[in-house]
């Protein structure tokens, strides 16, 4: 049976290669609902205050425990 121990919803930038993980949740529907409000509201980066503009967003499930704890490390609730 396969298992999926929660989602990250990703972005990348037109013209880049590399998905950067902007959220991470425990369910698909919720995953999706972000995607759905980031696409109508542009978010801004975290590091450098920018809004996030031209990027395509996507969902991938965490599939492993390893990955699901490293993920949730530096969570601060």
């Amino acid at each position: 049976m396969k298992q999926d121990y929660g989602y990250k919803v990703c972005y990348r930038k037109l013209g880049k290669r590399k998905w950067k993980i902007y959220v991470i949740t425990n369910t698909y529907d919720f995953a999706l609902w972000h995607v759905r409000w980031y696409e109508r509201e542009t978010p801004i980066d975290r590091r450098t205050k920018e809004p996030i503009v031209n990027v395509s967003w996507l969902v991938i499930p965490i599939k492993t425990y390893i990955e699901y704890k490293r993920l949730w490390r530096g969570c601060p609730f």
